[in-house]
């Protein structure tokens, strides 16, 4: 019995650690391959008492304040071009394959209030809160051509779209 017990333990744990690597590998390949895009932002108080310095990502979702967006699933794609390396938000479906050319996808989500793509928070060094409060842009990487529309917030950039805080790493 202990030993199906030792095996069990065995196998769910190598299971836990190839999908951990699984995912980790995925995101090194965002940010080494991805396509960076700049995500316009609108102004937010950059600290937080409770949990250090960090700024709440405020998007820009205007362009899609439009009634057929009202009635778009609460999970999807948000389609996307690209003007100028800035994503210029289309419209809302479900599916992640139905995208004309020049279109993208990321993965999104509906809160009761706002709509969320799983990069609403940036956590800086303490004291660095003058310096990312002149940020204009987020700056978010994606894999083309891909289906999932998984992405990755890798820093916050100024009306210049230059990097604030550490070097770019573009």
């Amino acid at each position: 019995m202990k030993e199906k017990i030792t095996v069990l333990l065995t196998i769910n744990l190598l299971l836990l650690f190839g999908f951990l690597t699984q995912a980790v590998i995925k995101k090194e390949t965002i940010r080494n391959n991805g396509r960076l895009v700049f995500l316009p932002l609108l102004p937010k108080d950059p600290r937080s008492l409770f949990q250090g310095d960090y700024m709440i990502l405020n998007y820009d979702w205007s362009l899609l304040e439009r009634e057929e967006n009202a009635k778009a699933p609460n999970r999807g794609c948000l389609v996307f071009q690209i003007q100028e390396d800035v994503l210029m938000p289309v419209r809302l479906q479900s599916s992640f394959t139905d995208l004309k050319v020049s279109e993208f996808c990321l993965q999104y989500y509906r809160s009761d209030y706002d709509l969320k793509i799983g990069a609403e928070s940036y956590f800086f060094q303490e004291g660095d809160g003058d310096l990312y409060s002149e940020a204009k842009y987020a700056g978010i990487r994606f894999r083309e051509g891909n289906t999932d529309g998984d992405k990755l917030l890798i820093g916050l950039y100024d009306q210049n779209k230059q990097r604030l805080g550490s070097k770019d790493q573009r």
